[in-house]
């Protein structure tokens, strides 16, 4: 499991990650951040699951769960640069 914590303009996010074969297969997104509804986030985990473990494809699932939403202080570029972070294997 691979962890990383970005920072955005208002909150931190943390992601930990499991990939296996080239593929998301766990993820955890954590923080201190402002999303809602709140569900949103365990969308976005969900929708990454079985997720190739590319910039476009993480992009794509994050873009389509978290496009209801309503996000203070952080976009979905920060969303994707702190699961990328953690799929490098943390060095941010």
């Amino acid at each position: 499991m691979s962890v990383c914590e970005v920072k955005a303009r208002k909150g931190l996010i943390r992601v930990k990650v499991v990939i296996d074969e080239g593929r998301i297969v766990n993820v955890s997104i954590t923080g201190d951040f402002m999303v809602l509804p709140e569900d949103s986030v365990f969308e976005a985990e969900s929708r990454l699951i079985g997720v190739r473990a590319t910039e476009s494809e993480v992009r794509a699932a994050l873009a389509s769960a978290l496009s209801g939403a309503s996000m203070t202080g952080v976009t979905v570029d920060d969303f994707v640069d702190a699961v990328m972070c953690a799929v490098r294997g943390g060095e941010g």
